[in-house]
């Protein structure tokens, strides 16, 4: 039996871990699993607008345009991917900024580029963004990137993103790689990344092969200067379009890079290096503007055509299943 002393030191002990284990519930260090449902109420929580239901809570600012994708003459002798058979292929191409502002200053640096391809029997819908890699290589982290940006009592806490980013690899990784690109004043000049490593069918083995791809603008990527940045209006993507594609189309050549034996091919923030075998798949063709009714459509990265394989990164699926998730409830 216990005496008096020992029951006193018990309860002492015990009260001191019940306000330990408080704190630490309170602490932004809890460890929380994201799955696609808990990273979307991150999302709305972040961006979300009680008066309007209906509001995109991700890359909320954008317009839309119409265009074809030309597959490369004799392509499906070395790709097997019967949808680049159908030739001239009508293609939906939406143009966005990151965050879930409508109102963004386009001199942001994460911007997007969506496209819905239209075969006769067969469709891919591709989802980029202007960077080769991702902030986040798993979904917690993707989620926690979003989650601590959240206000609390009306403020960001500026100190603790901070931390994060010097203590979480991925974070840190991708800021810097922000830092070495500069703001391009079009999308004409803009060059936008797969960020996953997708799997497609050799035509002679039938194998699936591993590449990431790209659509680098045939006019070439260039930057805004300083005085270019302070002299121009926030808004300028959208008016640049239509001006440009007035006079004539704007086009980009789409382009596998094919993995190397020692390249990571299931981390969205493994930036590859080094020489790598490429080829250059087709032309995307954007020839007309098409207002911003797309805005509220959802283009899936999950809705591959015969011949192309999901990418085997953590966050692929969770990334789809999020944009699911996230379109059903602004119906």
């Amino acid at each position: 039996m216990l005496n008096r002393k020992s029951l006193c030191k018990l309860l002492v002990v015990g009260v001191f871990s019940s306000i330990l284990l408080l704190n630490a519930k309170d602490s932004k260090d809890i460890q929380v699993e994201y799955d696609a449902e808990k990273i979307a109420d991150v999302f709305y929580e972040l961006n979300g607008d009680s008066k309007d239901p209906h509001k995109k809570i991700n890359h909320a600012k954008g317009f839309c345009a119409i265009g074809e994708f030309v597959p490369v003459k004799n392509i499906k002798k070395i790709l097997d991917i019967p949808l680049f058979e159908n030739g001239n292929i009508q293609t939906q191409v939406r143009y966005s900024l990151g965050g879930g502002n409508p109102k963004a200053s386009d001199k942001s640096k994460p911007r997007g580029m969506a496209l819905k391809i239209e075969g006769e029997k067969d469709s891919w819908e591709i989802v980029m963004l202007n960077t080769e890699i991702n902030f986040a290589k798993t979904p917690n982290e993707f989620g926690e990137f979003f989650a601590m940006r959240i206000p609390k009592n009306g403020k960001v806490d500026n100190e603790y993103i901070i931390k994060r980013t010097n203590e979480v690899a991925s974070y840190k990784n991708f800021e810097k790689y922000l830092d070495n690109i500069g703001i391009t004043g079009s999308v004409a000049n803009t060059a936008y990344y797969s960020i996953h490593t997708f799997y497609f069918r050799d035509k002679k083995s039938k194998k699936f092969v591993p590449a990431r791809f790209k659509f680098i603008p045939v006019s070439g990527v260039s930057y805004l200067s300083k005085d270019e940045l302070t002299s121009i209006k926030d808004d300028f993507l959208e008016s640049d379009f239509k001006n440009h594609v007035a006079k004539k189309p704007i086009e980009y050549k789409m382009i596998l890079v094919y993995a190397n034996p020692k390249d990571i091919t299931n981390d969205t923030t493994a930036l590859w290096s080094g020489k790598h075998k490429e080829l250059e798949i087709g032309t995307l063709i954007v020839n007309k503007y098409d207002g911003v009714e797309c805005n509220g459509d959802v283009f899936m990265p999950s809705i591959l055509p015969n011949g192309v394989d999901a990418p085997k990164d953590p966050l692929f699926n969770v990334r789809s299943d999020t944009y699911s998730i996230t379109f059903g409830r602004r119906q």
